[in-house]
């Protein structure tokens, strides 16, 4: 796939002679698409948001918007899409992640919290989760009704 690059030079190049030249590199490379990448047909390993809740062994992941959900957690990883939920968790889980807007999450304890979306409130009852939050106006706190 042919990709035009776009090259900002940030200072000047100086030139076989003494005048030197500032300004824009325009060139084209054949750059290869990373395997999986959208619209490449290769994507058997690419990740399928469902169309309603799923809870399983695994995972539970929350899509519908305003839902309210209360079960044990059983280690399973964790991932609120949705807008508006309620989500209570009791006992240990592995990774939560909240990208929706609007929502929260309580656990009893987690290995890594993840916050991306927008106006996000996950809390733990215990332990000391690794958190990374980009998130917007989201807040990750110690407390809430979750039990251990």
């Amino acid at each position: 796939m042919k990709v035009r690059l776009l090259v900002a030079v940030g200072g000047c190049l100086l030139l076989a002679s003494p005048v030197s030249a500032c300004g824009l590199a325009f060139g084209e490379e054949d750059l290869e698409q990373p395997r999986g990448a959208p619209g490449t047909g290769d994507t058997a390993d690419e990740a399928v948001i469902p169309d309603h809740n799923v809870s399983d062994d695994e995972r539970l992941i929350v899509v519908d918007d305003g839902a309210r959900v209360s079960e044990d957690c059983a280690n399973r990883e964790v991932i609120v899409t949705a807008d508006h939920a309620v989500v209570v968790l009791h006992g240990g889980c592995g990774l939560v992640r909240a990208t929706g807007r609007g929502s929260t999450v309580d656990v009893g304890s987690a290995d890594k919290i993840v916050l991306i979306g927008v106006d996000n409130t996950v809390s733990f009852s215990s332990g000391d989760p690794e958190v990374i939050n980009h998130g917007r106006n989201t807040t990750v706190t110690e407390g809430g009704v979750a039990r251990e």
